[in-house]
């Protein structure tokens, strides 16, 4: 990936974002494991929350395209593994924190 690293959103949109995924990871977030290059994170699998986390990572698509983001549905459960290059490990474990 020859991406820079740098989020695109101005400061204030950032601080906003940043406060969205906490509060979604707060109700939903049940498991995060390391995994090659960087995280899998393991949520709840509601209908609500599969909507939330569904524009989450699209949201952050758009402003972050250093981050290779893979959401699926495992069970009862969705399934989000993020990575993206070793410079980017801050990043990554940043979001939903």
């Amino acid at each position: 990936m020859d991406q820079p690293i740098a989020c695109t959103l101005p400061p204030g949109e950032l601080r906003a974002r940043i406060a969205a995924l906490a509060e979604l990871a707060g109700r939903t977030l049940e498991a995060r494991t390391p995994i090659l290059g960087g995280e899998r994170l393991t949520f709840a699998g509601g209908a609500v929350v599969e909507r939330d986390l569904r524009a989450a990572v699209e949201a952050e698509r758009a402003c972050c395209a250093f981050l290779a983001l893979d959401l699926r549905r495992e069970g009862d459960r969705l399934v989000l593994d993020v990575t993206g290059p070793a410079e980017a490990e801050p990043v990554i474990a940043e979001l939903f924190a």
